[in-house]
């Protein structure tokens, strides 16, 4: 009860001075007790506060921008792994941690994003002052005042580079186990490992001028060296028969490819499973005459209808223990004459149209 009340309440009631002193004393005391609830409840609130803050502070990178992208604040853990000091971060525009790697349209997407209200969520890499690479993954939201307007943004940051560092370190070694593989069955043949890598890489240029994404195409040029890994369980009377195979020698031989899928088939890693489809369909023919199954068109999985194409071209180019290398011309006749037979049409009209780089790929692999 403010004082304009109580002197109205005092005419009406026509209450004594004590009275209306007790009652404003009593107001007082009970205003004064919801204040300190309320003070109480404020300072727990932030207390609160500090310990989420000192939380977060702990274990991610943090930073807060202008609306122009000016840093204003930085925390500890910003300046540890950027390598910057605090002076040196704020007041400088948010590009002094920006990678020449990364792609200008990531930022622009960023932008776009956080300036129309929106959260970013994303991975970027970034620079330390040494020059030193780090890669985060960053949510960066705008902080938006009462009157709808931005203030300002605030990004939180976690430092992945030991994670990517163990990811392309299993990579690598997944590569390295798939290569020896390949060598493997390439050797019980006779065959030089280089057949591999030379297969391998064409597969992936065929995989990117198709339109294949890089990374997918990425994931066929690993898997395309256990195209033919199911020779290790072909018997060498078989394998490195100098002469035409029998019959039956060759029915045996085409087991190859289920032998090969057979090694793979369980697994539920996708490099596995990418092998296991190219072992088992690098033999068939867009015509439908090929083995293991006779597939057609597109019901060969454009993975091996690639390694197809990359391992033929390979193959015949190269010395066997059932023939001598062909001469590249009349590798070039047969790729015309077997388009729309052995080999999707398009994948053959890339091949030529490319033939430079697919060339200097067969050169810088010799052996």
């Amino acid at each position: 009860m403010d004082h304009e009340t109580l002197f109205r309440k005092v005419q009406r009631e026509k209450l004594s001075k004590e009275e209306a002193e007790r009652i404003l004393e009593e107001k007082s005391l009970e205003l004064y007790r919801t204040n300190q609830v309320l003070k109480s409840v404020l300072d727990e609130n932030k207390l609160i506060l500090r310990q989420y803050r000192e939380v977060v502070d702990e274990s991610n990178i943090v930073s807060k921008t202008d609306i122009h992208g000016i840093i204003t604040y930085v925390n500890d853990e910003f300046c540890r792994v950027s390598k910057y000091t605090r002076e040196e971060l704020v007041g400088a525009n948010h590009n002094i941690i920006r990678h020449p790697d990364m792609p200008k349209s990531v930022f622009k997407a960023m932008w776009r994003a956080i300036r129309s209200g929106k959260i970013f969520k994303g991975m970027v890499k970034n620079r330390r002052k040494d020059g030193t690479t780090y890669i985060v993954n960053a949510t960066i939201k705008p902080i938006i005042n009462t009157k709808g307007e931005i203030q300002e943004y605030i990004a939180i940051r976690q430092d992945i580079s030991d994670l990517i560092e163990l990811q392309n370190e299993i990579k690598d070694t997944q590569e390295e186990i798939i290569d020896r593989l390949g060598e493997l069955g390439e050797s019980r043949s006779k065959e030089t490992g280089y057949h591999t890598k030379r297969v391998a890489e064409y597969s992936k240029l065929l995989a990117l001028k198709y339109g294949i994404p890089e990374p997918e195409a990425e994931l066929i040029r690993m898997a395309s060296p256990m195209h033919d890994i199911g020779k290790i369980a072909i018997s060498d009377s078989i394998l490195l028969k100098p002469g035409k195979l029998t019959k039956d020698e060759f029915e045996s031989m085409k087991e190859h490819t289920t032998k090969g899928f057979d090694l793979f088939k369980s697994s539920n890693r996708e490099l596995l499973k990418a092998s296991a489809i190219i072992s088992l369909e690098h033999h068939e023919k867009w015509d439908g005459t090929g083995y293991p199954r006779g597939l057609k068109g597109e019901e060969i999985h454009i993975y091996g209808r690639i390694t197809a194409v990359a391992d033929v071209f390979d193959a015949l180019g190269s010395d066997r223990v059932y023939k001598q290398a062909w001469e590249l011309d009349k590798i070039y006749k047969l790729f015309k004459e077997e388009r729309g037979k052995h080999f999707e049409p398009k994948l053959i009209d890339i091949f030529f149209d490319n033939l430079d780089e697919f060339l200097e790929i067969r050169s810088r692999f010799i052996g």
